[in-house]
């Protein structure tokens, strides 16, 4: 574990927002630190799912 590793921690990611986690995680994987990423996945694991905003169209007639 290098010392950029040791810098994060669960605690510090779950302040992080989702798109924050997954440039984390991503950067992480790029750096070869698979301590951060499994932190990463775990907080994400964690995290409710957003569903897609679905905009209906409405037809006049």
């Amino acid at each position: 574990m290098s010392s950029r590793a040791l810098d994060w921690t669960k605690d510090r990611i779950q302040t992080l927002t989702k798109p924050e986690v997954k440039q984390l995680r991503a950067n992480a994987e790029r750096l070869q630190e698979p301590e951060v990423v499994a932190l990463c996945d775990e907080v994400l694991s964690g995290r409710p799912k957003t569903a897609a905003l679905r905009t209906a169209k409405t037809r006049k007639g």
